[in-house]
């Protein structure tokens, strides 16, 4: 198993106990914050430690050179590929008109009176809809021309 694996958790080791420090000593109004952040660093850094660790000891090094020649098989799959291309497809699809019906129901909401809301949140959404679109086309547009 590579070192840096083993570098990158001990660094996010590091950044956890320093943000579980942080939120202990001191006061913040965003201390909530803190704990979640301090949790997302030290719980992936614990497991990048604990793999290194397992997956380096000498009795495991064939299993480790299966195990890295099987996902190498599964990544460059054919089927996986054209899977995972449908899947992201789809589910580009599903955000687009979750977030249609999302602007719909506020907007309605808004002009009934039910919820007070911002036009600005209404404006986001649809600029992140936009996006959504724009970010679409580039991509396949750069890998048209890639492919």
């Amino acid at each position: 198993m590579k070192k840096n694996m083993l570098y990158l958790g001990i660094v996010y080791f590091i950044c956890g106990i320093l943000l579980v420090l942080l939120a202990t000593f001191t006061e913040f109004s965003f201390e909530a914050f803190i704990w979640g952040l301090s949790g997302a660093a030290l719980g992936p850094g614990v497991c990048m430690i604990l793999q290194y660790m397992y997956w380096s000891k000498p009795e495991r090094a064939l299993d480790y050179e299966e195990k890295i020649k099987n996902q190498r098989i599964e990544m460059n799959d054919e089927r996986r590929i054209m899977l995972r291309d449908k899947a992201g497809r789809i589910t580009n699809q599903i955000m687009s008109y979750v977030l249609v019906i999302l602007i719909f129901i506020v907007s309605i909401l808004s002009v009934f009176s039910v919820m007070v809301i911002s036009k600005w949140v209404l404006v986001v959404l649809g600029l992140l809809i936009l996006f959504q679109f724009i970010c679409s086309v580039v991509v396949y547009n750069k890998l048209d021309k890639k492919l």
